[in-house]
């Protein structure tokens, strides 16, 4: 062979050999591997060869579609969505991505926009029948069955092998108690398609829903011989097992999963969950440390044999659990979560500091820790600081948009700080991500309960009660809102319910009382609350209930009497004696009251109300030192009780003890991180007493909110004068405006921004101001100071 010729060959073969591993061949292996993982049910190894696909090729449609389907298998619902709509970016004419975004958009009742993904199908494909189908599923939600299922019989007769058409039709049957129809139309297009695992599946839903359990069955075998290695298919059978009691079926189900996969700890921990359900925790523990044993190396199912232990009551065996997963993952994103774990069994054991102290350290090498920040939010929660708590929790939001806890818990953090609208966005979202969810269902309901909503209350609640009408919760709320219409036929057929339904025999006389009393019922009402007091005779609410009655008929006398011989009788009753005191009190004998409160605080020091009682007398006789030591005796029994310390606060604060003062509105504050009063008056002292730099940047942080409580006066005139006080003048200007217009003539506010004015130039305002501020009968420490600012305008 010439040279020539042999260079030639040499190129060639060159060429040859380049095209053999080129892109596209790569690209083709990755996505051969991805659809047999994907075929196999090994959904992170085909997403793990579907990126490197999109490595090769950004712009891969069918890539897309494949990793939307991909985490569809994994119900990251988001995600999925997602992909679908990267896809139809990508092309436009895909229909199948269309469809698949139709039918999420169908799930979250968002119509219009189904109606738009079936006519972007059927513009270029007009007797498309999975647009169809969607069009007419459109119809069916927004209300229209009957006509949903007449224009299904139509579309199913033109396209009679077509599985959307099938589906569909066979769904609006089974949502019409038509089981036998919606098993035929199944039936008849799987003779068509006998491997299609999405007809299969609906069959199975069909009979699970009209109770045939073994039919039901037989359908997911078929599942289960297509897809041998999909786990999902078994965990369905296993719940068809469970539902009928057959325990031991249902548990042979989930070891041979477990036994087609003994690598897999997923496998391996859902059927150590299963046996912690059904056979208790030792028999899970002994399953997890079996696979332990197995797999050395998953921190997954350390994780739950330390959940295992919390769950049980075994904290010192958790935490050498975590402490464990925590130096062999050193520095590994499973060693921080074992960190986070660590300080969560601290908070559990009611070391708070202790979890705080560990967490900001988490989160200091690790800011995004989601489980720290979660953490985190949950004790600010507890601390009553809802605003700390909804930034972590907004934080968590971030990287797990779809996670409908946090939502609630974010929902949560905005009722805690007033922000009522926001909250109601976080628990919709909540909601919409996981409609089974009571709590965040019970919140939007006690929200428009809240607003005088009570339309879109029952409208809410109507729904719940169906799917579970034997909730007690949900049945008190509805006799709220029964309450609240006066529909008292309606409000004593729910109280029967509520008995019926097993509710505390106490609460639900309590209960029937009150509807009672609204009526004027007045024997009605006390035999009800005679019942509770038989029921639950050591406890407050009965007894108030009749204390309240009493008062209501205008009948002291008796209700005195009662009280008295409840007293003789049961001298030790925790509640009798103060509410005789206030008994006295109401018809204007202050000292023999005065010696009931002092006898109530004897038999129950925790009972706050007797000790107020106990502590404004003396003041009011202007024994000062009396008052304070009552609040202080009362202090050692609720030493976090708000009511009581911003009381004694405010008694030293009056009489000039102002570090005394501040320790105490420190202490409400430690407690109670959203007093407001405990932080408006704390801030007004650090301004008025201190003045110092560092006071005054103090007073700034403690009343910084105060600009969103907006109806309050108060709040706003102290943010405003602090404001003054540190030289920012147009926020100064603003919020003092703002205050007096809410309270005009009040003598402080006046003098507040009447030397804002002076500061500004403005010397008609501020003359007016401080003149009005003067007039005042009550003299104030300012008063000279006011009187000089005048002076110097004048003259």
């Amino acid at each position: 062979m010439n040279r020539y010729l042999m260079g030639v060959v040499t190129a060639i073969t060159a060429v040859s050999l380049v095209a053999c591993g080129g892109p596209e061949e790569r690209k083709a292996k990755y996505r051969l591997r991805a659809q047999e993982y994907f075929q196999e049910g090994n959904y992170p190894k085909a997403r793990v060869a579907l990126r490197n696909v999109l490595k090769i090729d950004p712009k891969d449609a069918e890539a897309y579609f494949l990793y939307a389907q991909v985490e569809e298998k994994e119900k990251n619902w988001r995600n999925a969505v997602t992909g679908y709509q990267q896809v139809v970016e990508l092309n436009p004419a895909h229909d199948r991505a269309w469809i698949k975004l139709g039918k999420y958009f169908l799930e979250a009742r968002a119509l219009e926009r189904v109606d738009q993904a079936a006519d972007r199908v059927l513009a270029l494909q007009p007797d498309h029948v999975g647009a169809r189908s969607l069009k007419i599923a459109a119809v069916a939600v927004g209300g229209q069955v009957e006509e949903a299922t007449t224009q299904a019989e139509q579309l199913r007769a033109a396209a009679p092998a077509d599985i959307d058409a099938a589906q569909l039709l066979a769904s609006l049957y089974a949502s019409r108690k038509r089981t036998a129809d919606a098993v035929a139309v199944l039936r008849q297009v799987l003779d068509a398609h006998p491997d299609n695992v999405e007809l299969l599946g609906a069959l199975v839903l069909v009979y699970v829903r009209a109770g045939n359990p073994a039919e039901a069955d037989l359908a997911l075998q078929r599942v289960i011989a297509l897809e041998p290695k999909v786990l999902d298919h078994r965990l369905r059978r296993v719940a068809i097992f469970d539902q009928q009691q057959q325990y031991a079926q249902a548990e042979a189900v989930m070891r041979e999963a477990a036994q087609l996969d003994p690598d897999s700890d997923v496998r391996r921990l859902a059927l150590a969950e299963y046996l912690a359900q059904r056979r208790g925790s030792a028999e899970a523990e002994t399953e997890l440390r079996k696979a332990q044993e197995d797999l050395p190396r998953s921190a997954k199912i350390r994780f739950a044999l330390g959940t295992l232990y919390e769950r049980t009551q075994q904290p010192e065996k958790a935490q050498s659990v975590y402490e464990a997963i925590r130096k062999e993952f050193s520095g590994k994103p499973e060693g921080l979560d074992a960190q986070v774990k660590l300080a969560g069994l601290e908070l559990a054991a009611g070391r708070q500091d202790k979890a705080e102290q560990a967490l900001e350290q988490i989160l200091k090498d690790n800011p995004l820790s989601s489980d720290a920040l979660l953490l985190r939010g949950k004790i600010a929660l507890q601390r009553g600081n809802g605003k700390a708590a909804a930034q972590d929790f907004r934080s968590v939001l971030k990287d797990a948009a779809e996670a409908a806890e946090v939502h609630v818990l974010l929902g949560r953090a905005q009722l805690l700080s007033g922000d009522l609208a926001l909250a109601r966005e976080s628990l919709e979202k909540a909601v919409a991500l996981s409609p089974a969810l009571s709590e965040a269902q019970m919140m939007l309901v006690g929200l428009d309960v809240t607003g005088g909503q009570l339309k879109e209350a029952r409208k809410r609640l109507d729904p719940l009660l169906a799917r579970d009408p034997g909730n007690l919760t949900f049945l008190g709320l509805l006799f709220q809102i029964q309450m609240q219409e006066k529909d008292w036929d309606r409000s004593q057929d729910t109280l029967t319910r509520l008995r019926s339904a097993g509710a505390d025999r106490a609460k639900v006389d309590l209960a029937e009382g009150q509807m009672a009393a609204a009526q004027q019922q007045w024997d009605q009402a006390e035999a009800a609350f005679n019942r509770a007091l038989t029921e639950q005779p050591l406890a407050a609410e009965p007894l108030l209930a009749l204390v309240r009655l009493g008062v209501q008929r205008g009948a002291l006398q008796h209700t005195q009497a009662r009280l008295e011989t409840m007293v003789a009788e049961q001298p030790k009753h925790p509640f009798a004696a103060g509410f005789l005191g206030e008994m006295l009190l109401m018809k204007g004998e202050a000292e023999p009251a005065m010696a009931r409160f002092e006898a109530a605080t004897q038999i129950n020091p925790s009972w706050t109300t007797p000790w107020v009682h106990l502590a404004q007398f003396r003041y009011a006789k202007q024994d000062m030192a009396a008052g304070d030591a009552a609040l202080k005796k009362a202090l050692e029994a609720s030493p976090d009780n708000e009511q009581l310390r911003v009381m004694l606060a405010t008694s030293l604060e009056g009489r000039g003890l102002i570090d005394e003062a501040m320790a105490q509105y420190d202490l409400v504050l430690k407690s109670h991180p959203k007093s407001l009063l405990a932080a408006n008056n704390l801030a007004s002292l650090l301004v008025d007493r201190k003045g110092d730099a560092d006071s005054l940047q103090r007073a700034l942080l403690l009343s910084r909110d105060f600009e969103t409580q907006t109806s309050n006066a108060y709040l706003l005139d102290t943010l405003g004068w602090v404001h003054l006080k540190l030289g920012h003048q147009p926020d100064a200007l603003r919020l003092l405006k703002q205050a007096l217009a809410k309270a005009p003539s009040h003598p402080v506010l006046s003098y507040h921004l009447g030397v804002a004015y002076v500061q500004s130039g403005e010397k008609a305002e501020a003359r007016q101001l401080l003149s009005q501020a003067l007039e005042s009968k009550q003299s104030y420490p300012w008063f000279e100071e006011a009187k000089s600012m005048l002076a110097k305008i004048d003259g």
